[in-house]
């Protein structure tokens, strides 16, 4: 861990993993690993374009392909809410209700959504695991998967895994099961992946599409249509994160949030949690 502060991961290990699991994964995800979690998300939302069940459903909407910034907004914002101020929380059962009247006109198995549960809690643990300046520790770990249970509860999940091994062997069982290529996941991949152009310097931004290549694993990429970058790229990026974590081991401890809420590109103005999502209206002030 070099040389940065360890008072924080100190202080969560004091707490209880399952009682107080909403405190311990929005430091994760807002203070020690902010970028690991974000990106890790939006891995995990790739993940869902090699089911062909999900791509089919996804593509059929047209949000992600006809209106992909917004989509991408609408996704983040409800995420971060929910994290950031705790599912009991009103906001956070604003974007728990917002979640269940988006998905409930669709057919969609209890499958399906415990696969996406999965990859919330697996993706991103895996990828900061990987990448970031530490593992994540057992309380980490206890506290993502205890915040996830708790979401599929409250979306009338059944069936949902008790533990983090639960979560990875469905994760990776589905997958080895469902994962194929489809045209709507080849779509689907070429609409969001000019968004890490957003995340890039100008100069770089031509290499928007072999980044976002090089993040996703050998299925996936066969799975959305995707090229295997040049190995100068693989190794570029794979070298830019590794030094990203020998620096971020020596920084101070972040003390303020990754992401901070209120607006975003879609919503220059403001939002309000019942705007989010598909017919949303017109965005107005945050509350």
């Amino acid at each position: 861990m070099r040389n940065r502060d360890r008072a924080r991961l100190k202080h969560l290990r004091t707490l209880d993993p399952v009682k107080d699991h909403e405190e311990i994964y929005r430091t994760v995800a807002q203070y020690e690993f902010g970028w690991e979690t974000m990106l890790g998300l939006n891995l995990a939302f790739y993940r869902t374009f090699g089911i062909p069940a999900i791509a089919e459903l996804l593509y059929s909407t047209g949000e992600m392909t006809e209106r992909t910034r917004k989509r991408a907004d609408d996704t983040g914002l409800l995420m971060y809410e929910m994290i950031t101020h705790g599912l009991e929380s009103e906001r956070g059962r604003a974007g728990v209700k917002r979640l269940n009247q988006i998905h409930h006109r669709f057919e969609i198995s209890a499958d399906d959504y415990r696969y996406v549960l999965a990859t919330f809690v697996v993706v991103p643990t895996r990828w900061i695991d990987r990448t970031g300046w530490r593992p994540l520790c057992c309380h980490e770990r206890t506290a993502t998967v205890e915040f996830y249970r708790r979401l599929g509860t409250l979306m009338n999940v059944s069936d949902i895994p008790a533990d983090y091994a639960g979560f990875e062997q469905l994760l990776d069982t589905y997958e080895a099961k469902h994962f194929g290529p489809t045209a709507a996941a080849e779509a689907l991949m070429a609409a969001t992946r000019g968004l890490f152009a957003g995340r890039l310097p100008d100069r770089a931004k031509s290499l928007a599409g072999p980044v976002a290549d090089t993040l996703l694993t050998p299925s996936l990429r066969v799975a959305v249509g995707a090229p295997t970058p040049a190995l100068p790229v693989r190794v570029l990026v794979n070298s830019l994160i590794r030094l990203r974590a020998t620096a971020e081991a020596w920084k101070a401890p972040r003390t303020e949030p990754y992401l901070t809420l209120g607006t975003a590109p879609s919503y220059p103005n403001g939002y309000q949690v019942e705007q989010l999502g598909p017919d949303g209206g017109a965005p107005s002030p945050a509350r």
